[in-house]
């Protein structure tokens, strides 16, 4: 799909006429890791998971709604061995394919095979420099080295642009000191970086199925002057045309929820994107219950009715807010000029090619 077809999706949502134009679809909540800000993975069921079939239909409904982005994620989505099925449904479908994945455990074969089903654009989680710091964050499991040599296949197979590879940073308490050496590395290895501010669950009984509980990697009072230079540093890095995936304002917007959990941000949460759940609910956000099974009749029509979108304010209107970074740059990029002149520029921008071999 050109970057002018989605110019014109969010040219439509500007003039009052939004139509969703990008879905996540979490194909499966099983993961081979156990980082300590997750805990999707305790949901993980094979059985429940849609087939290859059912993916064909979702992947047409949701075409006929109007989506041109959809984003397979997880749980880790290369657990799913007919991946390269689901990805040549949505590319066959008409859509951009980004495939987010921890990078665990893949080899040559595999990353052939989704790019070979069309996959345009991957993001992988690397949240340290420091191994022994990522196996700390990752429980335990010791995936550094594993990581990048994945960013290092994937860089291979791409020609970018078209394609915006992306290496994920969730900022914690643990990482905010290497946060413009993280983007330094991207760039060394042909990524941009896209930083994530953790989100974390009060209570396990509080959770909302995806954040765990972990003190220990909140930003802290002590923490906030260390903050301020961090993300003071990226926004200038940004400035000089550093490999940043996200927009000026989403980094700004960051840095005060990581100080204070408050968004300032309006969500567009069942108007301009949609979730999907391993077992086919299409939702606004994870957060909320389906809105339609994926097998409903007229599922695009269900999707686009008046009552739906009623329903999405309402529900939208209750949430707590996040900063969920596919969330929010869509929103930015359709109603903030600066976000969709930035965003433009980086759908257009290639990062320079790999020139490292050394990891630490």
């Amino acid at each position: 799909m050109s970057r002018w077809r989605q110019a014109a999706g969010a040219l439509a949502a500007r003039l009052g006429r939004a139509r969703p134009i990008y879905a996540h679809y979490g194909v499966t909540h099983r993961c081979t890791m156990r980082c300590r800000m997750c805990v999707v993975w305790r949901d993980g069921d094979r059985a429940t998971e849609l087939t290859l079939p059912q993916v064909g239909r979702l992947a047409g409904e949701l075409a006929r709604a109007g989506v041109r982005m959809v984003a397979l994620g997880g749980g880790e989505p290369f657990v799913r061995k007919d991946l390269p099925g689901i990805v040549a449904a949505f590319a066959g479908a008409g859509a951009e394919v980004r495939v987010l994945t921890n990078g665990v455990g893949l080899d040559d074969a595999r990353v052939d095979e989704v790019v070979a089903a069309g996959m345009r654009h991957v993001s992988i989680s690397l949240d340290t420099l420091d191994p022994a710091k990522e196996r700390d964050i990752y429980g335990g499991q010791d995936v550094w080295h594993d990581i990048v040599a994945s960013m290092r296949r994937f860089r291979a197979r791409l020609r970018t642009p078209p394609s915006v590879p992306v290496m994920n940073v969730c900022v914690s308490r643990m990482n905010l000191g290497e946060l413009p050496d993280l983007v330094a590395f991207a760039a060394r290895e042909g990524f941009f970086c896209s930083f994530v501010p953790v989100s974390l669950s009060p209570s396990e009984a509080d959770s909302d199925g995806f954040a765990a509980v972990a003190p220990d990697l909140a930003v802290r009072p002590a923490d906030h002057a260390r903050l301020d230079a961090a993300y003071a540093a990226l926004l200038d890095a940004k400035r000089r045309g550093a490999p940043i995936a996200n927009s000026s304002r989403f980094l700004r917007d960051s840095r005060e929820f990581l100080r204070t959990g408050r968004t300032r941000w309006a969500c567009d949460a069942g108007t301009l994107y949609l979730s999907i759940g391993p077992q086919g609910g299409v939702s606004i956000c994870h957060r909320f219950p389906p809105l339609a099974a994926h097998d409903a009749p007229d599922l695009a029509g269900r999707i686009l009715d008046a009552a739906a979108r009623r329903e999405a304010r309402r529900l939208r209107g209750a949430c707590p807010g996040c900063m969920r970074p596919c969330w929010a740059e869509v929103t930015h990029a359709v109603h903030d000029l600066r976000s969709s002149v930035e965003a433009f520029r980086l759908a257009r921008r290639a990062p320079a090619a790999p020139v490292a071999e050394a990891a630490p």
